[in-house]
């Protein structure tokens, strides 16, 4: 399964010989990591193995974002899959950071939704994120997510307590037949 986002971009499911790439060394950027918890504990290749042998099943669909030339750039997500409740929480980490700012994460975002909604047929994606990720947050919005709380002091970030600002999307809230979002 591969997914054509542009003439430049791609999505498809993460492969283990991603692990032969800059994939595992993404983890060690403390940039690329300083808002989620990857970078906080040093992982094996092992580690990276055993997670890609294990993703999408039905708990999680991880797909490996990609550029025609530079290859594997990132992942993006859809983790703790509820068949029972029908949500899930959209993640996603751009590894290579020159492809940062290009709109990638809202081009893959949307072609993820739109699975999750049609084809996994999911009521409700989420995600939650730190209150200073302006890039998440702007991101959470461009995709029509709308925020639905905060946990106040919930995050430490550099040795300091920050809020963690929940965003979400209903099904009812899109319309990809006609490319509009209804909130």
């Amino acid at each position: 399964m591969i997914y054509t986002l542009n003439d430049q971009y791609y999505v498809r499911p993460l492969r283990l010989s991603d692990l032969e790439g800059d994939y595992p060394f993404w983890f060690e950027d403390q940039e690329v990591c300083q808002f989620n918890s990857h970078g906080k504990f040093f992982k094996t290749i092992d580690y990276f193995r055993q997670y890609i042998e294990t993703i999408n099943l039905e708990n999680k669909v991880v797909w490996a974002i990609c550029h025609q030339a530079d290859g594997h750039i990132g992942n993006i997500a859809l983790q703790n899959i509820s068949i029972i409740n029908r949500n899930a929480e959209f993640a996603i980490m751009i590894g290579n950071k020159k492809h940062w700012g290009k709109g990638i994460g809202k081009m893959s975002g949307l072609k993820l939704i739109q699975h999750g909604l049609y084809k996994l047929n999911l009521e409700r994606i989420y995600c939650g994120t730190a209150d200073t990720n302006i890039g998440m947050k702007s991101l959470a919005i461009s995709l029509g997510m709308v925020e639905e709380g905060r946990r106040r002091k919930h995050l430490f970030f550099n040795g300091k307590w920050v809020d963690l600002v929940e965003y979400g999307l209903l099904r009812e809230d899109v319309d990809f037949e006609k490319g509009l979002y209804l909130s």
